[in-house]
């Protein structure tokens, strides 16, 4: 067994999240798969990319994150864009973690552009260090879950693309925005077999929140959605 997916599971970790605006649900679903952003800039269609700098110097690698998304960041680059509003969280299988290639940072990994990124079970181990020095320095304590990061901005770098298969739920932040998704895949876009389950979440889309609720060793709320 791979030894970092061997880790994961000993620690309990459930899911690998990528988050993406709303609008490129319809193209991940189409195309079977989800691409790195050097792959779908290089290509013909229609991209609208999460971020334009990727200051960790790895766009050929997709961001990820541990368990729950890096809400920070996430909170950061809705408010670039004030057209796209709505953005959904991928639940990837966890079993990626152990992929050939895959990088790992313990915190932001645009930090210091991308010196701590590293691979290999210890680059994986140390996003759980006791400490970790990010934009300042994160501490565990006795609550701390041990599938949770101690930065909550650490985050995984995958190479991609990742094929449909791995990806088992969409999240989206409320009732509202699971409808609206349900009705342009399934009614729109005639996606109806391709269209993953539906979670709603809201707290995996407030920072703060999020945070705090994890950090107390417990898990946010998320109901999944019937249509």
């Amino acid at each position: 067994m791979n030894a970092i997916w061997a880790e994961a599971q000993r620690r309990g970790i459930t899911r690998v999240c990528h988050f993406t605006k709303s609008a490129n649900l319809a193209h991940i679903l189409s195309t079977g798969e989800l691409r790195d952003a050097e792959t779908l800039r290089a290509g013909t269609d229609g991209f609208r990319p999460t971020d334009l700098e990727r200051l960790d110097g790895h766009p050929h690698l997709i961001n990820c994150s541990i368990e729950y998304p890096n809400t920070w960041y996430l909170d950061r680059v809705r408010e670039r864009d004030p057209h796209f509003k709505e953005w959904v969280i991928l639940d990837l299988d966890p079993v990626l973690l152990g992929s050939p290639g895959a990088k790992f940072c313990p915190h932001n990994a645009a930090r210091a552009r991308g010196a701590a990124i590293r691979s290999g079970l210890s680059a994986f181990t140390a996003i759980f260090d006791a400490s970790v020095d990010g934009n300042t320095r994160r501490m565990r304590t006795a609550q701390h879950p041990d599938w949770w990061p101690t930065d909550d901005q650490a985050e995984v770098l995958l190479p991609g693309p990742i094929p449909l298969a791995r990806l088992r739920k969409v999240i989206v932040r409320n009732l509202g925005q699971a409808q609206l998704e349900h009705f342009r895949l399934t009614q729109h876009f005639d996606m109806g077999p391709l269209t993953p389950p539906l979670v709603i979440a809201p707290g995996l889309f407030d920072k703060r929140v999020l945070s705090a609720t994890v950090r107390a060793g417990r898990r946010p709320t998320e109901h999944p959605f019937v249509p």
